[in-house]
């Protein structure tokens, strides 16, 4: 039997008992909320800081080559007459940010498109894939080298000094077998007692070295010789020095080149004008402060580069009033001119020299071919 006045108690407890449930629910909403807010800020978080595999590229200093650089004189001649100068001749440089052993975020590359002086680029389009930050070290100061070589082969060209080819060390990879025994800059003169012609005739002679032995090599430096044991490794059944070895010169005159840690060959084209300017008497900017870029070649071609507009932008905030730019890069340059900032298109030496030159005696670009005659004459040969 039920007792009918035990109901309306069962029915309040249960209406209590939703009741308290209902509040908890509603305590519990904000409180997942946060949770759910808070768990979302931290993934957002943590994708921006990921990095991607693209690089930055922006404006480097702009450096006078007749100057200094960290303190110490960037050009240094010896064994011929230098001449005081004037004027600036600046080499333009380009930092890069996400190169291999560093990296950048998604709030970085989404911030530099936003910027008109950077430029976004893949990695692979600038640095081959797997390549490691020491490698990248290596290549660019053995493209530094190289470069400083041709640029002073030129020079000394145009002034009708002889020299002789030689193959040298380029560069030694840090903690490599030779690292310690070879430096770059060292001339071969002999690999286990015999010579060779060119690079390849050099390698051919390492290859056939005693496998698992030092390699007996004898080198200049300095200008002494020297009687090396080199230490090799073998990799894929080769002896392995972890050298470099380039094509470069022997010169009368002893240039030294010194720009720190900046590597790259895209300043050969500055640093032949600066070895011309030293060794010949008077001013050849005028006084004036002229900026440029370019590879160059033995036979004086100057060749395209990256980062062409980057580097207008460093030349124009280093109050350069004109500048050398390759004619191969003038697609990239037409349109992109800072304000003020005179660009000339050059296509080798001389034209590189007869610029300087020019604007040197008339402190005027006037006559001198633009990007925009080069633009021009390129869309009449189409």
């Amino acid at each position: 039997m039920i007792d009918d006045q035990s109901r309306p108690s069962r029915t309040r407890r249960a209406r209590a008992l939703l009741s308290r449930r209902v509040e908890d629910a509603q305590l519990a909403r904000p409180v997942t909320a946060l949770i759910s807010m808070v768990v979302l800020c931290l993934m957002i978080l943590g994708a921006s800081l990921m990095p991607v595999p693209y690089v930055i590229e922006q404006p480097g200093p702009a450096i006078d080559v007749l100057g200094s650089y960290d303190d110490e004189q960037i050009i240094v001649i010896d064994g011929a007459e230098t001449y005081p100068t004037e004027g600036e001749l600046m080499m333009t440089t380009v930092s890069v940010d996400g190169g291999p052993g560093f990296r950048v975020t998604p709030v970085e590359v989404v911030a530099a498109w936003f910027d008109p002086t950077k430029s976004v680029l893949p990695r692979e389009a600038v640095f081959p894939e797997g390549q490691t930050r020491e490698q990248t070290v290596l290549t660019n100061s053995v493209a530094m080298g190289s470069s400083q070589q041709g640029a002073v082969a030129v020079a000394l060209e145009e002034l009708d000094i002889d020299f002789d080819p030689v193959i040298m060390i380029g560069g030694v990879e840090q903690d490599a077998p030779a690292d310690g025994t070879l430096e770059a800059g060292d001339v071969i003169v002999s690999v286990d007692g015999r010579s060779a012609t060119d690079v390849a005739g050099y390698q051919e002679l390492v290859l056939g070295t005693p496998k698992g032995e030092p390699v007996p090599m004898t080198v200049r430096r300095d200008g002494e010789e020297l009687d090396l044991e080199v230490p090799a490794e073998m990799v894929d059944g080769a002896p392995t020095m972890g050298v470099v070895l380039t094509s470069g010169y022997d010169f009368p005159i002893d240039v030294e080149i010194a720009v720190g840690d900046i590597g790259g060959p895209s300043a050969g084209m500055m640093f032949s004008l600066s070895v011309y300017d030293e060794l010949t008497p008077g001013a050849l900017t005028g006084d004036h402060q002229i900026a440029g870029t370019g590879t160059i070649a033995a036979d004086g071609t100057v060749g395209g580069i990256g980062g062409i507009r980057q580097k207008m932008v460093g030349a124009h905030d280093s109050e350069a009033d004109y500048f050398l730019a390759p004619a191969a890069n003038c697609d990239e340059v037409v349109g992109y001119e800072p304000d003020g900032l005179d660009v000339v298109a050059v296509s080798d030496f001389d034209g590189a020299l007869k610029a300087t030159e020019t604007i040197a005696e008339t402190g005027s670009t006037d006559g001198l071919p633009t990007c925009d005659d080069v633009a021009k004459t390129s869309q009449n040969e189409d």
